[in-house]
């Protein structure tokens, strides 16, 4: 049996819950940066490489929301973001990496 852990769709990231599995396949649509750091802080994504990954896209999800007028403004918010990131799952490295 496989899964598609993680996958971006047009605008948005769907995630396997990881939380119910074996038991059942359920996969989570966040449409906005928070909804990806609430499946990372509520676990719904283990392992180290899918926390990175999804790290990842979380992190370009949000950046794509940002609507500023100058390049230091874009990344002041996306640093934010980052850090918003990191509180998320504080000892999982490879989220850092990805950040």
């Amino acid at each position: 049996m496989s899964f598609k852990t993680i996958e971006w769709k047009d605008d948005h990231v769907v995630l396997l819950d990881q939380r119910l599995l074996p038991h059942k396949e359920v996969y989570l649509e966040c449409w906005d940066f928070e909804s990806v750091v609430n499946a990372i802080r509520d676990m719904a994504v283990r392992g180290a490489p899918a926390i990175g990954v999804t790290a990842a896209a979380g992190l370009a999800l949000g950046a794509t929301k940002i609507k500023v007028e100058s390049m230091d403004s874009f990344l002041d918010q996306f640093r934010h973001l980052c850090e918003r990131m990191g509180r998320a799952r504080p000892t999982a490295v490879n989220l850092f990496w990805a950040i």
